[in-house]
């Protein structure tokens, strides 16, 4: 297992074997997250793709339906609480 170190800026080299095998280039983009006891994950994510499926899924939305639902909800919280 490859060993690398923090620097004072707090960025990890990935080494680059793992670079190589991994097809990482400069500019890629990771989530990163801590499951505490020095334990992280580091996923490489692609932010523009993951905005292009969100926008897609936003347009099969019926706005209107979720709209009258909304206000249905609030007329019923409204009702219960007044």
């Amino acid at each position: 297992m490859p060993v690398t170190k923090l620097d004072d800026k707090g960025r990890i080299l990935l080494p680059s074997e793992i670079r190589k095998a991994e097809k990482l280039k400069e500019g890629d983009e990771f989530a990163v997250d801590s499951l505490g006891g020095g334990v992280f994950i580091i996923k490489k994510i692609d932010l523009r793709s993951l905005l292009e499926e969100a926008i897609e899924k936003a347009r099969g939305i019926d706005h209107e339906k979720v709209e009258r639902e909304i206000e249905e909800e609030s007329n019923q919280l409204a009702k219960k609480r007044f």
